[in-house]
């Protein structure tokens, strides 16, 4: 049942300062192909005539890995209708494959949701483009499986450059790269990898042609064995493609966990991270230089509710080459729970950054030992996410929350050194809409727990009187999901 909750505590400044038509018989729509003109994702205004988004890691069921559905969140007071076409995917090139086709009806203010299975079974891997008839919708994927939970939004654009930051391939790890090309024509991608071993270009994956309506699948592990820190750089020859990653822990080594990767298509000279809590889980920034020049790099730690200056953390990367910054509570963090960063470049050099944590594992209990007692250790699973290189007035994201859901929240990051930021949070859940009220004091992060904003699946827009950064954390018994929302396309700054 979905219920409105107002937080007990408004947020006050004290504490913020610190029907369905299935057809596989026509033929897909053609996604027009179209230039890059933001840096990352964005949600195309409410008075926007039409959007579109790209998904390229689901399932569809038969994946021992995880079945996806893909929610669409109408933000808006009118309804909207999407056509959603679902591209089967594998291992090996499939031109001409068969691809399922839905027309929905999307209510006002509402989140709706298909799975996937319905209408690819039996299918690797599948991707989707979601093509809808205005602007304030959302589109995220939900992937489920024996490894966890993972909630990712799909992109709103194609790109010739894509870089996903995390994975591993160690013992218990599996990484599957997902190369989607929505287009009528056909795409040709380069790819390579840089690793704590360091730089692998594999000569099979020089040249890999992916047919037009179709994704490839790579597995990692075939060209990157037994590595803990691997960034993954696909380079477009001919056509455009979106990329994503599917990171799987089996719980042989670690505890389970399960995230998909997005890829980010762009760089930028700063990053922004909302309300990092290490102690949810093992933390560390991955820091990405792949321009041609050395870049210098400041890792800026803000924490929550300004308790100290932190000493940022300094890299220094050669072209090409990526980094690891660990983010545990210990040394320079010590004693501070929660904190936002920003990843910045002194060179004028764009970088790329993201963020991640793994499985957290827990210490044996003695008591279990004991009297052998079979416990199963929680764990948090496993989260990894590009930062948001676009701060902005107006932030999207969709929710999915449980009534006893005490640790997932919302953080909002103001990064402006001398102003406060006042704003309005509007939860829009089953043809009904609310407000609640936020402020954020300069260079802080609010903590807003979502179970004390709405229970059920929902979306949720945030309004602010000046740019912010914010973060939604969804965090179950064995799964977690660490994502930056995302900004209005006009009201980037």
């Amino acid at each position: 049942m979905n219920a409105f909750r107002l937080p007990g505590l408004l947020v006050v400044i004290g504490l913020l300062v610190g029907g369905l038509v299935i057809d596989q018989s026509r033929e897909a729509p053609e996604v027009a192909e179209r230039a890059i003109g933001l840096p990352g994702t964005a949600v195309a205004p409410d008075d926007a005539i039409s959007s579109t988004w790209l998904c390229a890691a689901a399932t569809a069921g038969s994946n021992d890995t995880a079945d996806s559905e893909v929610v669409l969140a109408n933000t808006r007071p009118t309804p909207a209708r999407a056509s959603i076409s679902v591209f089967r995917g594998s291992s090996e090139p499939s031109g001409g494959s068969e691809v399922s086709e839905l027309d929905i009806d999307l209510p006002a203010q509402a989140a709706t949701s298909v799975r996937l299975a319905d209408l690819a079974p039996d299918s690797e891997i599948v991707s989707i483009a979601v093509e809808i008839d205005s602007g304030g919708v959302l589109v995220d994927k939900i992937s489920s499986g024996p490894a966890g939970v993972a909630r990712t939004a799909c992109a709103t654009d194609a790109s010739t450059e894509w870089v996903v930051t995390s994975g591993a391939t160690v013992p218990g790890a599996r990484l599957q790269l997902v190369v989607f090309n929505p287009f009528p024509g056909e795409a040709t991608v380069d790819i390579d990898f840089v690793s704590e071993v360091g730089t692998r270009r594999p000569e099979d994956l020089i040249g890999v042609h992916v047919p037009a309506r179709t994704s490839r699948v790579i597995e990692v592990s075939d060209f990157v064995a037994a590595s803990n820190n691997i960034t993954s750089f696909v380079r477009v020859r001919a056509g455009q493609v979106v990329a994503e990653g599917i990171q799987t822990f089996d719980g042989s080594a670690a505890p389970l966990g399960l995230s998909v990767i997005t890829g980010v298509p762009t760089t930028a000279e700063a990053w922004y991270f909302a309300g990092v809590t290490p102690a949810a889980g093992p933390a560390r920034l991955t820091v990405v230089n792949p321009g041609e020049t050395q870049v210098r790099v400041d890792i800026e730690v803000y924490p929550a509710a300004g308790e100290r200056f932190v000493e940022p953390f300094e890299v220094v990367l050669q072209p090409g080459q990526s980094d690891i910054v660990d983010l545990e509570s210990t040394g320079r963090l010590a004693e501070i729970s929660s904190f936002s960063l920003i990843a910045r470049s002194l060179d004028n050099v764009p970088i790329i950054a993201g963020v991640e944590q793994r499985p957290a594992v827990a210490e044996p209990d003695p008591i279990a030992e004991i009297v052998e007692l079979d416990i199963d250790a929680p764990t948090t699973g496993f989260a990894a996410s590009a930062g948001q290189a676009m701060p902005g007035t107006r932030l999207y994201t969709t929710v999915d929350i449980v009534e006893d859901d005490q640790r997932s929240a919302l953080h909002i990051f103001n990064p402006t050194p001398d102003s406060f930021v006042q704003g309005r949070a509007t939860i829009a859940i089953d043809g009904a809409s609310r407000d609640i009220r936020f402020e954020v004091g300069p260079e802080r992060t609010v903590r807003i727990p979502l179970v004390e904003v709405a229970t059920g699946r929902y979306s949720l827009v945030l309004d602010a009187s000046g740019p912010i950064v914010a973060t939604r954390e969804i965090t179950g018994l064995s799964s977690r999901s660490w994502a930056p929302l995302l900004p209005a396309s006009d009201s980037i700054r």
